[in-house]
């Protein structure tokens, strides 16, 4: 066996690890057909069967929340909330709250409620978009409109008659901010704007979406609110933290995104853009989550939902149509521009008057005159300041990034079950960043002949062949500048360089896997991190080897250059690729800088696992040797 090794490596005498193969890559994914941003037309083809469509939904679920830096789920620290201001009304109540959605950020808003009745009542929160004013928007509404050839413009917006009206029917309301607006101004809505905070994920999309569910914690935790009615609507940037919370917390029962969903346009801000989070997929998709949960969609004439009832509606109903529940989703529009009207709100009203109040007449929830001043509505006002503890963005960033990486540590296998229970947590987290989908049923034979499959970067030695027992994959270097992989937020929509590598690799051990009964793999220089990923995520008898100096060894502007994959430093990377390939033997080279190498052999000696670790660069032919010796 050892003299068949050394016969299969001689080709290989000379190469040292690492490989650094001179190329260039750009920020267009080779294997991708076109390139998607925002404003590329997508709409998804639901599927034919129920059982697709909830194992899609579970894919997709996993996708937005690694997106959101929310994979595992963060603990949920004491919301304690602050009170710092009451206004009575002739048939509500409004007060002014903070909550703690993480130590040391709070989020700010409005809680509105019946002034009459002791409930429970349905909650609602009430997520606001990129009005001026925000939640305290209050323009003037404008008389019913005709149907003009251009709809008008305005009264777009009155988003303080939402909580008052919602709360004069009979429902409690949470009306809070975005991110750096009004009270909840700790960060800017510019928080985590960059590649960098992305690789750790760290995202603006994924604060507000944490704080949107927070905020369902929080109407929860009021005595007069029913739990187990709980709704959400908000337009604009509002419907899209709507539908993702929808898509992601199951607690929200009932919900209206407005003049949101469209297969035309998914977002343009920061906030409505995470890292990785529409590849593959689309808002029409996402907010398709919600069924079979009542979700109404309203669209205008105006923006860019115009096609909504013929378009992305049907496709919305055809996957209620799969739960056997049509009547749970419906569609209105508008002549309108982009708005959250009296029109638009007076439909919202009627829906979760039908659902949480069991009321299906609309004339009555129809809105009436009220009197507020927005200046009441602040948090901090008349002296209250936020707690001297309360973080500041970058502090608040480096928290998040370091919370993350420690989650992922703290569910490190330490025995058998645990390592089942990583694998099945981690592994479909490595796949959303990649945004690679390996094979689900592979024909493994059960006996068969061995091989090794070298993976190496181009432009190396390649004077060898393939010859019997070693396969050779070379595959162009990575070299992407970070502005291009931001530029237009990319790697929302795109898979990144990386995750092209990773599924070369993936599809390529897929073939192998098929015909052979052991299939080792040895990653090169830079190739070593794109074999332990793609190992990672096919299962095999056999061993792996990587060399892994060129992530120990680089800057931070090289990672993003060479490793850049959505949210993947803050889903663990190697350390959960090396946890996942266990118990299979793994052996790393050139690791003198890696920062997991003491875990990860921590990790393999409580499984009981072979692993090795080489400080420095190794001959190639030095590895078989050891190959022999861990051969199954």
């Amino acid at each position: 066996m050892m003299l068949a090794w050394l016969a299969l490596a001689a080709a290989y005498a000379g190469a040292n690890i690492p490989v650094n193969g001179k190329g260039s890559d750009t920020a267009v994914a080779q294997t991708q057909q076109a390139v998607r941003d925002l404003n590329t037309h997508h709409i998804f083809v639901p599927p034919s069967s129920l059982a697709s469509w909830k194992a899609r939904r579970e894919e997709l679920r996993t996708r937005i929340l690694v997106s959101a830096g929310l994979w595992p789920m963060p603990k949920k620290c004491p919301l304690r909330p602050r009170i710092t201001g009451r206004i009575e009304g002739p048939d509500f109540i409004v007060e002014n709250v903070a909550i703690e959605t993480l130590p040391g950020f709070y989020l700010c808003g409005n809680l509105y409620r019946p002034k009459l009745g002791h409930g429970p009542f349905p909650g609602i929160v009430n997520p606001h978009g990129h009005w001026a004013h925000g939640r305290l928007e209050m323009e003037p509404d404008v008389p019913d409109a005709q149907p003009p050839p251009a709809p008008p413009a305005a009264g777009r917006a009155n988003l303080v008659a939402i909580g008052v009206n919602l709360a004069r029917q009979g429902h409690v309301v949470f009306a809070y901010d975005m991110s750096g607006y009004n009270d909840t101004d700790q960060v800017t809505h510019k928080f985590a704007n960059g590649l960098g905070a992305w690789f750790s994920g760290v995202s603006l999309m994924g604060l507000q979406l944490w704080n949107s569910i927070r905020a369902v914690d929080f109407l929860q935790s009021l005595p007069y609110v029913d739990r187990t009615r709980i709704g959400a609507t908000g337009a604009s940037g509002g419907g899209t933290q709507t539908f993702l919370l929808t898509a992601v917390d199951d607690r929200v029962q009932c919900s209206v995104p407005v003049n949101m969903v469209s297969a035309y346009m998914q977002g343009g801000c920061l906030c409505e853009n995470g890292p990785g989070l529409r590849v593959g997929t689309d808002n029409v998709e996402i907010a398709a989550l919600a069924a079979p949960r009542p979700l109404l969609l309203i669209a205008a004439t105006g923006d860019w939902t115009q096609h909504v009832p013929g378009e992305e509606w049907p496709a919305i109903e055809s996957v209620y149509r799969l739960y056997g529940a049509p009547d749970r989703t419906a569609c209105v529009q508008f002549n309108y521009q982009h708005n959250y009207n009296r029109q638009s709100r007076e439909a919202m009203y009627a829906w979760f008057g039908r659902w949480f109040l069991h009321d299906a007449n609309p004339e009555h929830f129809r809105e009436r005159p009220f009197s507020l001043d927005a200046g009441a509505l602040r948090v901090w006002k008349d002296g209250v300041q936020r707690p001297e503890h309360a973080k500041g963005e970058a502090e608040l960033i480096a928290f998040l990034a370091a919370d993350q990486v420690a989650r992922v540590k703290a569910i490190l296998p330490h025995d058998a079950r645990s390592a089942a229970r990583f694998r099945k947590m981690m592994v479909p987290a490595l796949e959303a960043s990649l945004a690679v989908e390996p094979r689900r049923q592979l024909h493994r034979p059960a006996a068969g002949d061995r091989v090794v499959l070298v993976v190496r970067a181009q432009g190396e030695d390649s004077s060898s062949e393939t010859r019997p027992g070693i396969e050779v994959l070379a595959l162009p270097p990575v070299s992407a500048q970070p502005e291009e992989l931001w530029k237009d937020f990319f790697s929302t929509y795109n898979r990144t360089p990386l995750g092209d590598r990773v599924h070369a690799v993936v599809r390529k051990l897929e073939s192998l896997v098929e015909t052979h009964r052991v299939v080792h793999v040895v990653g090169l220089g830079e190739a070593g991190p794109w074999v332990l990923l793609a190992r990672a995520l096919v299962p095999a008898r056999g061993a792996v080897v990587a060399d892994v100096g060129s992530w120990g060894h680089g800057s931070e502007t090289d990672l993003l250059e060479h490793f850049y994959a959505p949210s993947l430093r803050g889903i663990g990377d190697l350390l959960t690729a090396g946890a996942a390939i266990a118990p299979q033997p793994l052996m790393i080279l050139n690791a003198a800088g890696f920062p997991y190498k003491d875990e990860l052999k921590s990790v393999y000696k409580a499984l009981g696992a072979t692993f090795a670790a080489a400080d420095e660069p190794v001959k190639l032919i030095q590895v078989f040797p050891w190959l022999s010796r861990v051969e199954p």
